[in-house]
């Protein structure tokens, strides 16, 4: 029995990916761009948790093979939403013994370590609680954690924070917001991308973005 919180890391179909975006890259540039990201997310897992804690919950095979390369289960997705897509790393995470669950979206292009260390340490507590990580317009939810995980309360789309929020009330879990900057930043939109572009880094996003020539776009900047 593993014990302790479990990292649960969603990545949608590689074909198809960034509907939103599409007004600007093409499908092709759009699905490299969905892949530089995710690897970016499970690099920064990687050296924030131990790797059999992680389960990428996979869209495809592309994204199977990526999670693979990275030491980490996979879970297969059948295209049913991401709230679907956590109820089966829940069910990994109940299967390998673990006592809570951590969430991230794979698109949080400026994740950074400490953000997510701070999610896995709270996500150690004792109790029953939902803690969520809003997006840039404190509308959305970009990461949570989760104790007990006998309970179903994802509530991915629309307003999904206020709807986190009642779902957790509803089971009587202890809601928290936490401020984690790195984790407000998802590349969405065209303007989403202007906050990676004007912070160079070193990694797959910020390349993908530079030999893509994003940085002289108008659309982003």
């Amino acid at each position: 029995m593993s014990g302790g919180p479990a990292l649960v890391i969603p990545i949608k179909a590689t074909l198809g990916a960034k509907q939103r975006l599409s007004s600007r890259l093409g499908s092709e540039e759009r699905r490299l761009l969905a892949l530089a990201m995710a690897g970016d997310t499970l690099r920064v897992a990687g050296r924030a948790i131990q790797r059999s804690r992680c389960v990428v919950v996979a869209g495809d095979a592309e994204v199977a093979r990526l999670a693979a390369r990275h030491e980490m289960a996979v879970v297969r997705e059948r295209g049913a939403g991401q709230s679907a897509a956590l109820r089966a790393g829940v069910a990994w995470a109940l299967e390998h013994g673990h006592t809570a669950v951590v969430t991230i979206a794979a698109d949080c292009a400026m994740l950074d370590i400490d953000d997510l260390h701070t999610l896995m340490e709270r996500a150690m507590r004792r109790g029953r609680f939902l803690l969520c990580a809003p997006d840039a317009e404190g509308k959305g939810t970009n990461a949570a954690a989760l104790r007990p995980l006998d309970v179903d309360i994802w509530r991915f789309g629309p307003n999904s924070l206020e709807r986190h929020r009642a779902a957790a009330e509803a089971e009587g879990l202890r809601f928290e917001v936490l401020d984690l900057p790195s984790l407000r930043i998802d590349c969405d939109r065209p303007e989403d991308l202007v906050g990676v572009i004007s912070q160079p880094r070193p990694t797959a996003t910020f390349h993908v973005l530079r030999q893509l020539g994003l940085a002289g776009r108008r659309a982003v900047g």
